[in-house]
């Protein structure tokens, strides 16, 4: 059903799904403008020249140079998730059934404001909304196909959670530039190469330096554990869950459950069906810890449906996947989570465990004041509210009365800045002849960049390392099941809670650990 990378080509991906029909386009053409670099040549010298004196090389042309590559033109995809479906089975709650359209901003505002001053080396740039819906998979296929279709140069994920093993019919299938955010297996990053730069490191590497963070302190995670391990039967999790088994062997550590749950192409309703028959499993199995490596949309109902049936668990998380640890899947977290650390290489809080606030780097500074001005009309998030004025760090999505009857405004999203820095810093350096190649080449010369909402502040890509992220660390879950009432206090704070009526994530100070893991390890 998903596309299949040994016998999938590129005409056959998605043809048996009407999903494509469906599938929202939102297409803006920006007026291109035939600015190709003037070609200069140095004025001879009254005496001929010299080994030490030689004429300038004539600037280079732009050419046609890669698929949705013109002179004038370079055509993107944004790829977003179609809510719609999710919101309307109660699987989240809190978001607006056209996210997508809302999300798409976040990558426009960028690709807008280049056009507005030129383009980049001469070149403007053409975009269209590609979505999927998690609630079903043959929408996966039908997306990747509208890509391969489309003749796009690169696809610019925007609010990710595209199913890590279906990337692959874009990136290799489709050979198309895929700008990502969420992790995937080992094995398939190796397979994409730089076709697939990321945000995230690989689920193995994730898992790996995460269980050393859990295991390094035993008030975490006992020796006397009886483990359950909860991950899904996707490829990239079952290669996760074998480093995390193996470093668990060699501590020492009983796991007592630890079988895959069925989820890979269910839909999500049929996956977390699964996911509560597991209950049943790990109370049988005796597990007093739990260890989850499951996304947030598949992991949420288990805590409650295991306090149903009796069960007093305490729970770490591993995050492999799809935005189990950041501000907006706290807030989808049930009370039975309070005090539960995730390892994770995302720093999208700006409050740790002792109430101290983290302040914004500048280049988070500068990634704030941009989302702010991408939502700053009205109506531009995709509710029926008006346009964010000032984002709040910590609330997880747009809305919630802060207790006076004010709404507050749903903190910034890091992902799309990340990402288009990463983009612009890849086509500048391309210069004329633009192809994926050459875009690599100009990122991986550029060494470090500074992150935003990343563990550490500072990442890096390579050939060896096509993430961004270079570290993790440890956030615990904060339970705020009642809401808060009344004005914040002097500090910020409600009431010595985060900014946000639901759960939320604080920083755990000291636990950022280096990822050192490189494709080939």
């Amino acid at each position: 059903m998903l596309c299949s990378t040994l016998a999938l080509v590129a005409g056959a991906c998605g043809s048996d799904s009407d999903s494509a029909d469906d599938t929202e386009t939102a297409e803006t053409t920006a007026g291109a403008t035939d600015t190709a670099a003037e070609t200069t040549v140095a004025e001879a010298e009254a005496e001929p020249e010299t080994e030490e004196t030689t004429a300038e090389e004539p600037a280079a042309e732009n050419t046609a140079s890669d698929t949705g590559v013109t002179e004038t033109t370079i055509k993107i995809a944004v790829h977003a998730a179609d809510l719609s479906g999710l919101v309307k089975a109660g699987a989240i709650k809190g978001v607006p059934e056209d996210a997508a359209q809302g999300n798409l901003k976040r990558v426009t505002y960028y690709l807008d404001k280049w056009n507005e001053e030129g383009g980049i080396n001469g070149r403007t740039f053409e975009y269209e909304l590609v979505t999927w819906d998690p609630a079903d998979p043959k929408s996966y296929e039908a997306s990747c196909q509208k890509v391969i279709d489309g003749e796009f140069f690169m696809v610019i994920a925007s609010g990710g959670g595209f199913p890590p093993d279906s990337i692959a019919c874009i990136a290799i299938d489709g050979d198309t530039q895929y700008m990502g955010i969420d992790a995937v297996g080992v094995e398939l990053a190796t397979d994409m190469g730089a076709n697939f730069i990321n945000l995230a490191p690989p689920s193995t590497a994730s898992a790996q330096a995460g269980i050393e963070s859990l295991v390094s302190d035993e008030t975490l995670l006992p020796k006397t554990a009886k483990l359950a391990i909860l991950h899904s039967d996707w490829g990239f999790s079952t290669d996760a869950y074998a480093a995390v088994k193996e470093v668990l062997d060699a501590e020492g550590y009983e796991v007592v459950y630890d079988d895959p749950i069925q989820i890979a192409s269910l839909p999500t309703a049929d996956a977390n069906k699964n996911v509560a028959l597991t209950v049943e499993k790990v109370k049988a199995a005796g597990a007093d810890h739990v260890i989850s490596m499951l996304n947030f949309t598949n992991f949420t109902l288990f805590p409650t449906e295991a306090t149903k049936a009796g069960l007093t668990l305490k729970y770490n998380v591993l995050e492999i996947s799809s935005g189990m640890c950041t501000a907006f899947s706290a807030g989808q977290l049930p009370p039975e989570m309070n005090g539960a650390r995730c390892v994770t290489h995302w720093n999208n809080f700006r409050l740790d465990v002792d109430n101290v606030k983290t302040e914004d780097t500048p280049f988070e500074a500068q990634c704030r004041a941009e989302f702010e001005e991408a939502y700053a009309e009205d109506n531009s998030i995709g509710m029926d509210i008006p346009g964010i004025t000032k984002t709040n760090p910590g609330v997880p999505y747009p809305g919630f009365p802060d207790g006076t009857g004010t709404r507050l405004d749903m903190d910034q999203s890091y992902y799309e800045c990340n990402l288009m820095n990463v983009v612009k810093t890849g086509i500048t350096g391309a210069g004329a002849e633009l192809t994926h190649e050459s875009f690599q080449e100009a990122i991986f010369a550029q060494g470090e960049f500074d992150v935003a909402g990343i563990a550490g502040g500072k990442g890096s890509l390579s050939a060896d390392k096509t993430w961004l992220a270079s570290n993790v660390q440890q956030v615990q879950v904060t339970a705020n099941p009642n809401g808060f009432s009344g004005p914040p206090d002097a500090d910020g704070l409600y009431q010595g809670l985060c900014r946000s009526p639901l759960s939320c994530y604080r920083i755990v100070p000291d636990t950022v650990t280096e990822l050192t893991y490189r494709l080939g390890d």
